[in-house]
């Protein structure tokens, strides 16, 4: 993802009054703070959010395209600093398979498509794995591949809390 440094007026506008002085309420360790930004594939969330949570939500929403595969949330300083929020805060990685013996039957199962010439099988996964490598390889990559998948709602409590110790850290650590 490239990030373009936002000055604080261009990150404030076409937010309302309250949003604009949300920094005044805080009073507390992320003072400095003063705007998140929210990223998916297709940069469709360009006006800043007031607060982590509105840039989370943003992400969660039906906008967000692919948000999985993208999303990043960015908090901007008043001192011109920034700092990327981990995606593993807010984007969980899962396992596709459970152990080796289920990533070696897809592998096998996929690879009998292809060799009977079903339509697509050799596209099938192909981000698994690439059905043109040796079985083994294919195997393994299947085995090590991670399906990627945005928080729910229902998280954003305690990934919120996370997120502002993490921040808190970053902001008033050391240059």
């Amino acid at each position: 993802m490239s990030l373009k440094r936002y000055t604080e007026s261009e990150l404030l506008n076409g937010l309302d009054a309250r949003g604009a002085h949300a920094d005044e309420l805080s009073g507390g360790p992320l003072d400095p703070v003063f705007a998140y930004r929210a990223f998916d594939l297709r940069d469709r969330f360009p006006a800043p959010f007031a607060d982590f949570r509105s840039a989370l939500e943003a992400l969660q929403s039906d906008t967000a395209y692919l948000p999985e595969m993208s999303g990043g949330i960015v908090a901007y300083c008043r001192d011109g600093r920034w700092f990327e929020i981990p995606a593993r805060f807010f984007i969980h990685q899962s396992p596709r398979f459970a152990d080796r013996e289920a990533a070696e039957r897809w592998v096998r199962k996929r690879q009998q498509a292809i060799e009977q010439g079903q339509p697509g099988a050799g596209l099938q996964g192909i981000v698994v794995a690439r059905p043109d490598d040796p079985i083994e390889k294919q195997i393994d990559d299947a085995l090590a591949f991670r399906d990627a998948r945005v928080a729910g709602p229902e998280e954003n409590d305690e990934i919120c809390k996370r997120v502002a110790r993490w921040l808190a850290d970053q902001v008033n650590g050391e240059w």
